[in-house]
């Protein structure tokens, strides 16, 4: 029961890192566009012409002291306000894009590296002796222990793959908000871009989750063969549990690796 257990927590989390908010659902994501297309906008259409005047400004009074005005500085600040107009009534596809990116990525990743052997049960099994009580109890024992572990470290998994797509639902409901300030470089461009990077490690965290599940096989398969060399179940159990504690710690720690990679504060 304990193996079968953990590979249906290995399937939820390749199941969910693999889908998309569309493919969560469709319901919520029509109503996220909504949302944004009511609440979310609308500001971030003021915001854009807030950037627009304070460039406006730059480009008039601080960089020509009114004089020696450029009509061709002018056309390049409308043809890029033009741009952003453009992103900004997109921006929601856009972000929707980018995590179907990620599906892509995780989509290439051999499904054969994520499954756990079998030959880790049969090892275990047939590590006691036959006609040895005590040993079977002792397995006994220590297995109920095994399950209840199992059982809350199983949770914490659950918890790690549901609470990363609730966290892309609501990154992409204020997609245009960020996607406004992109206009700007030196001020307030900086939030769209933490925005960029921090989506990004969204959608590499699901490929980190799926390489985390891969080493998390090769340790049960190194289990598996200490558990021949050592000759005891009770060994081989102990493996198991630690590998799978392995597995919950490095999981909930994806998202900080993600955001490092991609130089996200």
């Amino acid at each position: 029961m304990i193996t079968e257990l953990f590979q249906k927590s290995v399937d939820t989390v390749q199941t969910n890192v693999s889908e998309t908010p569309t493919e969560f659902s469709q319901t919520v994501v029509d109503n996220l566009r909504i949302i944004s297309d009511t609440a979310i906008l609308p500001v971030a259409g003021l915001i854009l012409t807030y950037v627009f005047c304070y460039e406006l400004y730059q480009l008039v009074v601080e960089k020509n002291r009114g004089g020696d005005f450029e009509t061709g500085q002018l056309m390049f600040l409308i043809i890029k306000t033009s741009a952003m107009i453009l992103l900004l009534t997109n921006a929601f596809d856009i972000t929707l894009a980018v995590l179907d990116l990620g599906k892509w990525i995780t989509n290439h990743v051999p499904a054969s590296a994520l499954k756990i052997p079998d030959s880790i049960k049969e090892n275990i099994i047939g590590s006691i002796e036959e006609g040895d009580v005590g040993a079977a109890m002792s397995m006994w024992f220590v297995s109920g222990i095994a399950l209840v572990i199992t059982f809350v470290m199983s949770e914490i998994i659950y918890l790690v793959a549901w609470s990363r797509i609730v966290t892309i639902m609501l990154y992409i409901s204020v997609a245009p908000l960020p996607f406004a300030t992109f206009l700007n470089r030196d001020w307030i461009g900086s939030i769209g871009q933490s925005y960029v990077k921090n989506l990004l490690a969204l959608m590499l965290q699901g490929y980190f989750m799926l390489v985390c599940l891969v080493v998390y096989a090769g340790l049960l398969e190194k289990a598996s063969s200490l558990i021949t060399t050592e000759g005891t179940g009770l060994y081989g159990l102990m493996l198991m549990i630690v590998s799978m504690a392995i597995l919950v710690v490095t999981l909930t720690r994806t998202h900080t690796l993600a955001k490092s990679v991609v130089g996200a504060m």
